[in-house]
């Protein structure tokens, strides 16, 4: 793959993340601004994040059967327009509009972007760009929170929403001058419901997807509940978007290893290894319990090992995933970042909701998620194992 497409492909990628974490510092003024519980701010989130679930399964079938590129554009042109819309909102109800109409837009970039790579690249090729292009999409959310935090600072949240549409400017101009259409000449068109059924038939679908449902769980969850962790320690905003970094460095880390081992590991092993980081980062949240006395680095920390996973697992099983199916490449990345995105909605939206915020609860979360990784992923490891 060009290094040019590449580039295009890491900056649609970074859509979804750059819209959903640019404003996680600004969350506990946002709320008291828009005049909400802290409970409720999840909400955004989560909105965010079911919009962006179901747009996915329309973006495969359309790309497939409209081309790459003119149903990117017109994704792109949403997601500008709903970036401007909650900058403008006056209210939570609102805001809350203007969020699905930006996740209808972020969907294209995540779901054709996968798709272009699938277009251009076999299983293997395809780990080694996704190595690549995760690590410049894993910036994102350590750099959005700390621009926003910022901006938020400086200017107020909406700014944050101003910078996002920027992005979004930027991503088009790229797609328009640097992406060229990649979409099969021979296409296997048919009713979306029965491409939707032949990928889900598919057993090594279903447990790649697993694996990345768990860990993108766990990051929206603590996506979500950390803002306020880090307000009960009296950090302001401008810190606490910086707390964001280390994360990313575990991501990057995580991917220029994974990259290393691509041919010397199995694709499974690479992925049990993350998931193993996983739990061992679940584990030392919930052992950190032990001590009444909460600090960043009791949060941050635990967190750093489940970045690992997430440098690693997230990016190969979503590569795995897609590959399972080469004949309908789009529609199967469609319903992998439906099941991603979606099921991250949930658990942002049902723990906070249902437990609150709280170090207990996204310590528990946090190692709930890692033991249905590895339930999905760790038993066909050993069955491989015992099979060489």
């Amino acid at each position: 793959m060009r290094p040019t497409l590449v580039l295009v492909v890491a900056a649609l990628s970074a859509f979804g993340l750059i819209a959903s974490d640019v404003y996680v510092p600004a969350m506990p003024v946002m709320a008291r601004q828009l005049g909400i519980a802290d409970w409720q701010m999840p909400e955004t989130v989560s909105v965010y994040l079911m919009a962006l679930a179901a747009a996915q399964l329309l973006y495969g079938p359309l790309s497939d059967r409209w081309g790459r590129k003119p149903v990117l554009v017109a994704g792109i042109l949403l997601y500008i327009a709903g970036s401007i819309g909650c900058a403008l909102a006056v209210g939570f109800t609102s805001f809350l509009g203007w969020r699905m109409v930006e996740a209808v837009g972020a969907a294209s970039g995540l779901v054709i972007g996968r798709a272009v790579i699938a277009d251009t690249c076999d299983k293997k090729a395809s780990a080694k760009v996704y190595s690549v292009v995760y690590p410049l999409v894993s910036l994102s959310p350590a750099l959005a929170p700390a621009i926003g935090g910022y901006l938020a600072a400086a200017f107020g949240w909406r700014a944050d929403f101003l910078f996002v549409a920027a992005f979004g400017a930027i991503a088009l101009c790229l797609t328009l001058m640097l992406l060229d259409e990649t979409r099969p000449k021979k296409r296997h068109d048919g009713a979306f419901l029965a491409a939707f059924a032949v990928v889900l038939r598919n057993g090594a679908f279903i447990r790649y997807a697993l694996v990345v449902c768990a860990i993108y769980c766990a990051w929206f969850v603590y996506l979500t509940q950390s803002p306020f962790l880090f307000e009960r320690l009296g950090l302001p905003e401008t810190v606490s978007g910086w707390l964001y970094l280390p994360l990313t460095c575990g991501i990057i880390l995580a991917n220029f290893v994974s990259k290393r081992l691509i041919e010397q590991l199995s694709y499974d092993g690479i992925v049990t290894g993350g998931v193993c980081f996983f739990c061992l980062g679940g584990l030392t949240f919930v052992l950190t319990l032990a001590s009444p006395v909460m600090s960043a680095a009791t949060i941050v920390a635990p967190m750093f090992l489940v970045s690992l996973s997430n440098g690693s697992s997230l990016s190969l099983a979503v590569s795995g995933a897609i590959a399972s199916e080469p004949k309908h490449a789009a529609t199967a990345s469609g319903l992998v970042g439906f099941f991603q995105i979606g099921s991250a909605s949930l658990a942002a939206l049902g723990v906070s909701a249902c437990f609150g915020t709280g170090r207990p609860v996204l310590a528990i979360a946090i190692l709930a998620f890692s033991i249905i990784a590895a339930t999905a992923i760790i038993p066909r490891w050993l069955d491989a194992r015992r099979r060489l």
